[in-house]
């Protein structure tokens, strides 16, 4: 695997925790999602999620040599990736009113 690749990788896991914390900890989203996330907290742990599956990503694609243990490791990181992208789309609508 390319090392620019894990290092991309490693950046935007990176970038997704630190927004992640950011909107858990504060409620701060980047201006330019502010309009379309109605629930910055679950947006919150969902970044946090997503930024597991870049590590779990990382992980299984440059420290493991073995093809069998890779798969693995990696097809958990990308089920863990499609749920964070679940949650990010339930962020995303209005709560319920009663």
């Amino acid at each position: 695997m390319d090392p620019y690749f894990g290092t991309a990788v490693g950046l935007a896991a990176l970038l997704f925790a630190l927004c992640g914390v950011a909107a858990l900890g504060w409620g701060w989203l980047p201006p330019w999602q502010r309009r379309h996330i109605a629930r910055p907290r679950l947006f919150g742990w969902a970044q946090l999620t997503i930024a597991a599956a870049f590590v779990i990503q990382l992980v299984g694609g440059l420290l493991l040599d073995d093809w069998g243990t890779r798969s693995s490791v990696t097809m958990p990181g990308a089920v863990v990736a499609l749920f964070g992208l679940v949650m990010m789309m339930v962020a995303q609508r209005e709560p319920r009113t009663r």
